[in-house]
């Protein structure tokens, strides 16, 4: 978490980032629980500050989120599926238990969580994160699956209140 930190700036919620990252290790235990793949495991963490119109399009879970896509890479178009680009990323590697702090990416056969956190959450009590397993996920490597999941603040904790396969 060290990594990330030092690359949140005033207006980012540091406990967000902490439940986000508490939250995605769950799910990654789940996700690894049979043990099957036994390939690293990364995560590619990052803030998005430039959504796809972020209040014109609603993701209708747990009483509704603005969509959680971006404007995609230079090669694709604007549309509602966009990868979210990220203003800056850390990398991760997945331990068993929790995601450690790594420089950089390497080994064959391997698994990406791409996540896409928005920026100035300060000054908002919700937050929709965009994530995308690729090639697939540990329980099943060879399919990609787009994940949004909705945190909401209350009483200043945040907590997991959605989350839905796209």
């Amino acid at each position: 978490m060290n990594s990330i930190e030092s690359k949140l700036s005033k207006q980012d919620d540091t406990s967000l980032w902490h439940c986000v990252l508490d939250e995605l290790a769950l799910e990654t235990k789940y996700l690894s629980e049979d043990g099957t793949y036994k390939h690293p495991i990364y995560l590619t963490l990052g803030c998005c500050s430039h959504w796809l119109r972020p209040h014109q399009t609603r993701w209708t879970a747990a009483g509704g989120f603005a969509w959680p896509s971006g404007y995609g890479d230079e090669d694709s178009s604007f549309s509602r599926n966009g990868l979210p680009n990220l203003d800056w990323e850390s990398v991760l590697l997945w331990d068993d238990e929790k995601w450690c702090d790594v420089s950089r990416i390497s080994g064959k056969n391997k698994l990406m969580l791409r996540v896409a956190v928005p920026a100035r959450t300060m000054i908002h009590d919700q937050a929709a994160i965009h994530t995308c397993w690729n090639p697939g996920t540990p329980n099943s490597p060879r399919e990609k699956i787009t994940k949004f999941y909705g945190f909401r603040k209350k009483n200043s904790e945040w907590k997991c209140v959605a989350s839905n396969d796209i």
